[in-house]
């Protein structure tokens, strides 16, 4: 296994002492980025994981990305930073990323929307879909469709989509 990152010990043992993990272990990607690998019980969302982490660290604490794996790796070059169960800390940066975001996060009932997160992924459903897209649409002012909600990878894609809505009307 790779050397573990001393900078990121905090979170790691935050980890390890959540009931609903069973090993954590912080490694650096090849693109430099600080992964913190996390192994969750059955019932723990890797999502809630990462919301536990960002309300309980200074920013400087936290990983680049969390990612949950069934079993810890042999390094950081094995694991899939981009695909389902993975988590960026990356706050939404527009004025357009932070007004979604505080309408998912209405929505989904969750305090904070990292600006990488996929809807779906965060328990979006039909049901909070169309809720979703009607308070988009009235608050935003957009013609927004459930297709571009949810074939939008993330939150920061369905924000340039709006933008670029706006920008054509």
């Amino acid at each position: 296994m790779s050397a573990p990152l001393s900078e990121l010990d905090t979170a790691v043992k935050l980890l390890r002492e959540h009931p609903g993990v069973t090993g954590a272990e912080a490694l650096r990607a090849p693109d430099g980025r600080r992964v913190l690998a996390v192994v969750p019980g059955l019932a723990t969302a890797p999502v809630d994981l990462r919301d536990h982490l960002w309300q309980a660290l200074e920013p400087a604490d936290l990983p680049d990305v969390l990612v949950a794996v069934d079993a810890l790796p042999a390094g950081a070059a094995d694991l899939d930073t981009q695909g389902p169960g993975s988590h960026t800390f990356r706050a939404p940066a527009t004025p357009t990323q932070e007004a979604l975001a505080g309408i998912w996060a209405e929505t989904l009932g969750r305090d904070r929307i990292a600006a990488d997160d996929n809807f779906l992924d965060l328990g979006g459903d039909s049901m909070t879909a169309a809720l979703l897209l009607d308070l988009t649409n009235e608050r935003l002012g957009t013609g927004l469709s459930l297709g571009e909600l949810l074939s939008a990878p993330s939150l920061a894609a369905v924000a340039d989509t709006v933008d670029r809505a706006h920008a054509g009307s």
